[in-house]
Parts: structure tokens; C-alpha cells; sequence
């Protein structure tokens, strides 16, 4: 089927959405305001998937992509759009989505942006595959386990960008092979910067070759910044990207961060917010909101190395974190002492944690797949004040939605950009019993 449409929205992806006689099309490469020629496959009822053809009228709001691979890599989905427009999006989507999936009418403020949309990408993770003439070392395309290789990634750190060409002369000079989906030494390259300029890089391998300290020797000696280099052997079939916990090849194994006054360690798997500068406007509203915490109880699922807990900490909060990574809750322990506060933290399943008082904060920041065990234990008997701080809206939307159901009311709700040209949006929101 073919047809023209007008691009009237984004969807949670960053396709352009379209309608076409009751049918919805999604319309990856589309900005909302453009008039396309799409085509999709026929005897759809609901919503299709469409390519397009052509933009027959382009959008005020359409703008070069400044990354030649876009439309081909998947790393980013939005460099078409201007960046006041991605932000309105960006706002309605978390509003779409509490509405359509949570149906709970909620006034969603403008979101939050980092005022850098470019260069800020402070950890990328690189699949490494078998190509005809070496190892390719890239990103992947969309929808596609085939790797695209862009040595000057628009949106990463720019101190991270020699790194895939250091990484793939150095496979051919000491004769590494790469993963090809059933054999092969090199399966990904996991690279984080610290503000300070640190650099932690983890090499992720099938066995422990001995050659791979050379590799890790040659990226050491060619940027000074490259703190030290890790190995994760991942010897399965699978498509998770880390194997068994870092252990180091060369140099120190962990790197500096500073948030809002406060020193964090982390390590090479560590998680840790892809944008520094504006995960520090995210935790601000989070403490803001929080208020004062003059002795009051506080549990931070999900916990990390210690970021929200510590700065509730230093709130005044009385505060347990609890996280399942046994060396994130090793790394929060030991922030906790750099940064002379008193917290404690725990190895658990957050979504198990004993509850506590209802005179308690209680923060959570999930994965993508969200909390819903943990909405339904909270609905039944959760504290009066709770913050979720999410990056998926429609896990969050279903969660909100078991709470509301439960007796909580939605109080505030906060959209921040913590990953600019990309169709990701993380959210901030208040539930109060």
C-alpha cells in the first residue's frame, strides 16, 4: 500500500506517526510536520510499519542530520529534528503515554534539556563483528545486528572517538579476530569518560587470550586520558553485552565522577547516567522535591554506586540503598566513606526490599522493564511519599497506574532530555498516599 501523509507526532522509538484511513503508520526517518509518501505492506488493520519514500513537503522543524550515518546507524533517531521541537515531543510522549497506558490525566511541564545535544555522550558500548577485509567496530544498524563504523560519532564525547580506529589496528596488528556470532575472540568494547577526563575501557572476550594485554598496553600508551583497560569474558551465544565481572588487563579499575558536589567512583561496568551535566538537573529536582530531611528514614532502590542515596544523605535523610550488582553496593559503600556521609547499603532484589515506615521517602530508579512487583507490594503498603525516577514512559505509566490504583494520587511530574537526538526521555515523578 501507498500513500501520502502528514507526520502529526513521534512515536516511543522516533518514528514520525501518520494516519491514513483509520490506519496508524509508524514512519522511522519522519518528522512530525512533514507531508510523506510512505508505502507498507497491505492488510493492515490498526497500525503498520511504513517506509518512506519521499518527503513531498518538509517540515520547519526538519534540519540536516549532521552524522552521515544517520539513517543507517541506530544509535540515534532525532538528528532530523530541531531540538525545540525533539524536547515538545519528548514532553508529549510521557503525557501520551500516562494517559493512554496509565489513564491518569496529569500535567506534564516542559522537559528538561542539558543544553548540550551533541558531544555528550560520556559511555558507548561498541559491538566488535567479523568483517571481509577486518574487524568492524561500530554501532549497530536499526533493527539489525549489522554494525555500522563511524569513527566520529556526532553525539559521543569527542575524547572518546579515536577509540574504535586505535581498537581495530590494534586487532589487526596483533592478530585478534573478532566475534562473528558463533566464534571469534572480540565481541564488544565498553568505553566511559569521567567529566575529569578519565577514561575506563572494558574489552569483552570469549577467553582470556594473552595478546589482549598488548591491545590493552597499545590503547593505554596512546591516550593519556585511558585510566585502565578491562576484561569481561562472555563466552555464550547470547546477546547481553557483558560476560563475567572486569578484571583488569592494564591500569586502575575504576574512574572519578563529581554530581553536584559529590565524588563517585565507578567502575568499568558500573552504570552510571550516559550525560553527567544533566543527570545533575535530574537529581536536583529529585533533592528539591525530596526537601529537607532533618532524620527522616529514606530507601533508594535500585541504588547503583550510591548517587541519590548519598546525596539524600547529605539532605539529612536517614538513608538504606539497596541494589542486586554486589560491586555497585561495593562502590556506594566506598563513595559513602570518600565523601564522609552516612549511608548503608545493601545486596538485594530491589523489588523485594522490606519496606519502610510510611513516615519515609522511598526513591527507586529501575530498568527499562520498570518496578510492577514493586508497584503492586507499594500499593498495598508503601510509604506516604514516593519517587520514581524512570527512563522508560511506558513502564512508568503502567506502574503509576497500579499506584493510583492503590491510593496514590500523582503529585509532579518532571521530563528530562539525559539523552539527546535519541528517542529516549527519562522522567521524575512524585506519588503521594
Amino acid at each position: 500500500m501507498r500513500a501520502e501523509v502528514e507526520i502529526t507526532g513521534l512515536g516511543q522509538s522516533g518514528e514520525g506517526i501518520g494516519r491514513h484511513e483509520g490506519l496508524v503508520l509508524f514512519v522511522p526517518g519522519a518528522v512530525p510536520g512533514d507531508r510523506c509518501l510512505v508505502v507498507w505492506e497491505p492488510g493492515r488493520k490498526r497500525m503498520a510499519r511504513a517506509r518512506l519514500l519521499q518527503v513531498t513537503q518538509a517540515s520547519p522543524d526538519r534540519e540536516a542530520p549532521p552524522c552521515p550515518a544517520f539513517g543507517t546507524c541506530g544509535g540515534c533517531q532525532l538528528q532530523a529534528i530541531g531540538y525545540t521541537r525533539e524536547l515538545q515531543e519528548k514532553r508529549r510522549i510521557v503525557e501520551d503515554a500516562l494517559q493512554r497506558i496509565g489513564h491518569l490525566d496529569v500535567d506534564v511541564p516542559a522537559c528538561i534539556g542539558p543544553g548540550e545535544a551533541y558531544g555528550y555522550r560520556a559511555k558507548v558500548s561498541w559491538p566488535i563483528r567479523r568483517g571481509p577485509a577486518g574487524p568492524l567496530i561500530g554501532l549497530f544498524a536499526t533493527q539489525s545486528h549489522d554494525v555500522v563504523e563511524q569513527d566520529d560519532c556526532a553525539v559521543l564525547a569527542p575524547a572518546l572517538r579515536s577509540l574504535p580506529g586505535l581498537l581495530r589496528q590494534g586487532m589487526l596488528d596483533f592478530s585478534l579476530s573478532a566475534w562473528d556470532g558463533r566464534e571469534g575472540l572480540l565481541r564488544h568494547a565498553v568505553a566511559r569518560r569521567a567529566r575529569s577526563g578519565e577514561i575506563i575501557l572494558t574489552l569483552v572476550a570469549t577467553a582470556a587470550e594473552p595478546r589482549l594485554r598488548l591491545l590493552a598496553e597499545r590503547v593505554m600508551s596512546a591516550l593519556p586520558e585511558m585510566v585502565g583497560v578491562a576484561l569481561s569474558l562472555h563466552e555464550g551465544r547470547g546477546n547481553r553485552i557483558l560476560g563475567a565481572p572486569a578484571r583488569m588487563l592494564a591500569g586502575a579499575g575504576e574512574i572519578e565522577e563529581r554530581i553536584l558536589g559529590l565524588r563517585f567512583h565507578i567502575g568499568p561496568t558500573s552504570f552510571f547516567q550516559v550525560h553527567p551535566a544533566a543527570a545533575e538537573r535530574l537529581f536536583a529536582t529529585v533533592l528539591d522535591w525530596a526537601g529537607p530531611g532533618e532524620g527522616t528514614p529514606a530507601l533508594d532502590l535500585y541504588t547503583g554506586v550510591g548517587v541519590l542515596a548519598l546525596l539524600l544523605a547529605r539532605a539529612g535523610y536517614r538513608v538504606q540503598g539497596v541494589e542486586y550488582a554486589e560491586e555497585a553496593v561495593s562502590f556506594a559503600r566506598r563513595n559513602a566513606e570518600r565523601n564522609g556521609l552516612e549511608a548503608a547499603f545493601a545486596v538485594g532484589d530491589a523489588e523485594e526490599a522490606e519496606l519502610p515506615p510510611p513516615e519515609a521517602l522511598l526513591t527507586l530508579d529501575p530498568p527499562r522493564g520498570g518496578a510492577p512487583r514493586l508497584a503492586e507490594r507499594l500499593a498495598a503498603a508503601g510509604p506516604r511519599r514516593v519517587i520514581y525516577v524512570s527512563c522508560d514512559p511506558a513502564t512508568l505509566a503502567r506502574d503509576a497506574a497500579v499506584l493510583v490504583a492503590g491510593g496514590y494520587k500523582v503529585g509532579r511530574v518532571q521530563p528530562f532530555d539525559l539523552f539527546p537526538r535519541t528517542a529516549h526521555v527519562e522522567t521524575v515523578a512524585e506519588f503521594l498516599r
